[in-house]
């Protein structure tokens, strides 16, 4: 495949030469070749861990990718980060990028490079799609199982199939993590699923798909369960009005928020503050990656009270673990105390009995026992 070896030296020039581009345009450029050279910030990583951490700051970001032939063969990729760069920027660099790469082999006329346009976000999705086609395919001709179920990438590897799936696998686990991150830190916002899937590079339908398979809750309820107990929190824990905490979390319509709250909880969302008025404190642990379907309540929020040091303390209940204690607030001879809610609903078993698979999210909610 690769027909030219530069030596050290010109790989420098060109890290320099890409360096220089991203300080003049002001886009955030690398250069990756194919024969394992990464040219970024006027550096060569050559070592496979140095380059994907490099990479990894693209890894959450909007990207263009121009092919580079040499010779009318591929030869390498540049990489461009286009957040907040308008498409016309984008192509308008192609030429730039081209009589760059081109200077470092002036000096032979047998070299002809060439920069292709870029692959914009609907094409690399259709790239990585492709890719998990073949994957798919290969793996069913070299296993005599046939694979029907997408491969487990919460922890649990049911079958020996899985490990013919780990790369396949562990682009479904980077492109859903950015999917959680985006829904996150846009949680405020409208989102639809066109709108997250160009974001990770997939079509709608594939991330619709690897969604329901891995989180076993669609794509649709899995957000409307965030905005909900992020709604109840505001309500009790708030003097906020309604339609103000509605547009908080991208609701644009008060009259819908109040249709989507009910169908959640039961109660409108005036009706939740008031039946509410006495929670002191809730602590909401949405889901992520890490949640096992075969994890309990319990299991979760132990392991999440712990990786973000909170403070909780349990002891057995006829035979089971009860939690009496998180951050400091304790039962309260038996007039206050933790109770918990799975999708904004409040199960009538001990956290240990109440599994997780297709859950959206847990609150431990401080607040008063209801009266005899």
């Amino acid at each position: 495949m690769i027909t030219y070896s530069l030596e050290q030296k010109d790989y420098q020039t060109l890290a320099e030469a890409i360096n220089t581009f991203s300080g003049i345009t002001q886009i955030d450029t690398a250069f990756y070749t194919l024969d394992g050279q990464l040219l970024k910030n006027g550096s060569i990583f050559q070592k496979p861990e140095d380059v994907q951490q490099s990479l990894n700051v693209y890894s959450d970001e909007i990207f263009s990718i121009f092919p580079v032939t040499m010779n009318y063969k591929l030869w390498g990729l540049v990489i461009c980060n286009s957040v907040n760069v308008s498409q016309q920027r984008i192509s308008l660099s192609r030429n730039y990028l081209e009589n760059i790469i081109g200077q470092i082999f002036e000096s032979d006329t047998d070299v002809k490079i060439t920069v292709w346009d870029a692959l914009g976000s609907e094409g690399i999705s259709a790239l990585r799609n492709f890719d998990t086609y073949l994957r798919s395919e290969a793996s069913k001709k070299i296993s005599s199982t046939p694979v029907e179920s997408m491969p487990a990438i919460n922890g649990e590897k049911t079958s020996e199939a899985h490990s013919l799936d780990d790369d396949a696998s562990g682009n479904i686990y980077h492109s859903l993590e950015a999917c959680l991150n985006y829904i996150k830190g846009n949680i405020d916002q409208t989102i639809s699923l066109d709108e997250v899937a160009q974001h990770v590079f997939l079509s709608p339908s594939y991330l619709s798909r690897i969604f329901k398979k891995t989180m076993h809750v669609n794509f649709i309820d899995y957000i409307n369960n965030q905005k909900i107990a992020i709604a109840g929190e505001k309500l009790c824990l708030s003097k906020s009005p309604v339609s103000h905490i509605a547009k908080q979390i991208g609701f644009a319509q008060t009259s819908y928020f109040t249709k989507i709250f009910k169908q959640h909880t039961g109660l409108t969302p005036s009706e939740f503050r008031q039946r509410n008025a006495s929670i002191q404190k809730i602590v909401t642990i949405h889901r992520d990656l890490t949640w096992k379907d075969s994890d309990s309540v319990y299991d979760v929020s132990k392991q999440y009270f712990q990786d973000h040091n909170i403070s909780y303390y349990s002891q057995p209940v006829n035979g089971f673990p009860y939690i009496n204690s998180i951050a400091g607030l304790a039962d309260s001879s038996g007039q206050r105390g933790w109770i918990f809610t799975v999708d904004c609903k409040q199960p009538n078993a001990s956290s240990m009995l109440v599994p997780v698979e297709g859950k959206s999210v847990i609150q431990w909610i401080y607040t008063e026992y209801p009266g005899d």
